[in-house]
């Protein structure tokens, strides 16, 4: 029997704009200066989709078991789940479907891809079910999803990838996830603690020293992947240090919460995101 949901409310379930993360799978084949091969570009696409299809099956679980506090909080109370304009027996059926989906092209990859999509899934249904109730847990957690993406691309392609890429990556989304936590507290107040548990164990003064160390362990270990890897990369720090003060800047005005939102819409982000990567792609590639 057919799954009848309404077209709006399936991108909000499914949220691809979300996907975007997803494109680190591409990260080791890129930096390795391999992507454009037909056979790793090849791989690195079909990881990218079995990714990008279980992603929105966790965010699914995710809202189902978050319903009843999304719909306490400003914007999320909107998410189809939590307003009820999608029930939670088609929600399951809906997940179910994108996992099957996921899995099977998996499948069609190498096992370590396989293992690595199955250890994220893990993560992903440990997070949801508790583990993002436990301070500083869950955002090393969110910041383990996007290492795992990374070393998904090096599952899909079997292309080594780089301790210092890792490394960097793993800094980076510990820098977001923390942003993101400092938005939410600033601007949900007295609220928060009910959408969040943990941000009752934050403070802004806190995540404020937390992000300033996280952006500088970021730089540093970049600067030393660059000038490890030599090619005159270490050119392309310029653009990541803008990117990262500005991010922080748009963290300091409440404009962070969703990260891939924010890079889109803010022009100094998107600009020097374009320039770092077209920087690294000339350096490496011509």
């Amino acid at each position: 029997m057919p799954i009848s949901i309404n077209t709006d409310d399936l991108r909000q379930l499914l949220r691809p704009h979300q996907w975007f993360k997803n494109i680190l799978v591409f990260a080791v084949p890129f930096f390795a200066g391999r992507f454009l091969y037909p056979s790793v570009m090849g791989a690195s696409i079909l990881a990218f989709l079995s990714l990008s299809l279980a992603a929105s099956a966790m965010y699914i679980l995710n809202d189902i078991m978050d319903a009843e506090a999304d719909r306490k909080h400003p914007t999320k109370k909107n998410r189809p789940l939590a307003q009820g304009t999608i029930t939670k027996k088609k929600g399951i059926k809906v997940m179910c479907l994108l996992l099957l989906l996921s899995l099977l092209l998996a499948f069609a990859l190498p096992k370590k891809f396989l293992m690595i999509l199955i250890l994220y899934l893990a993560l992903s249904i440990s997070y949801s079910s508790g583990l993002k109730g436990v301070t500083l847990l869950d955002i090393f957690l969110v910041a383990a999803g996007y290492l795992l993406r990374v070393l998904a691309g090096e599952g899909a392609t079997g292309i080594p990838a780089s301790s210092w890429l890792l490394i960097t990556v793993f800094l980076m989304a510990l820098l977001i996830s923390l942003g993101k936590r400092r938005v939410e507290l600033s601007t949900l107040g007295a609220e928060a603690i009910n959408h969040r548990t943990t941000l009752n164990s934050y403070s802004l003064d806190f995540l404020d020293n937390a992000l300033l160390l996280t952006s500088a362990s970021t730089l540093i270990t970049y600067i030393l992947y660059t000038v490890e890897r030599g090619q005159g990369l270490v050119f392309t720090t310029l653009p990541a240090v803008y990117g990262i003060l500005r991010y922080l800047q748009l963290i300091k005005e409440d404009k962070g919460e969703d990260p891939i939102k924010t890079f889109f819409k803010d022009p100094h982000l998107f600009i020097s995101g374009t320039i770092l990567l077209g920087a690294i792609f000339i350096r490496v590639y011509l």
